[in-house]
């Protein structure tokens, strides 16, 4: 099992309207094979913290490529991405 912690800082005053178009990235996502685990937010630092994973690296390549060009995303993708300042991601596999 592969885990993608993914750590979004936002725009300033950006977090309600990032958060609405995430909620209608997450619908679909387990379409493409993209499994949402859970999400936090750090309102100190206007993060938007989450974590989805992967059955395996091969899955994880997969999913990506078909969620990447659906046509799901490509309809919300300018929406979202100017709203994210900075993004950070680690690939985390699981140990026990």
């Amino acid at each position: 099992m592969i885990f993608e912690l993914r750590i979004y800082r936002l725009h300033k005053g950006k977090k309600k309207a990032f958060t609405q178009q995430f909620n209608k990235a997450k619908k679909f996502m387990k379409k493409y094979g993209v499994t949402f685990v859970t999400a936090w937010e750090n309102a100190e630092k206007d993060e938007f913290i989450w974590i989805r994973s992967f059955a395996n690296a091969k899955a994880r390549d997969k999913a990506l490529e078909a969620y990447y060009g659906s046509p799901e995303w490509l309809k919300i993708v300018g929406l979202i991405r100017p709203k994210i300042a900075r993004r950070e991601v680690r690939i985390m596999n699981k140990v026990a």
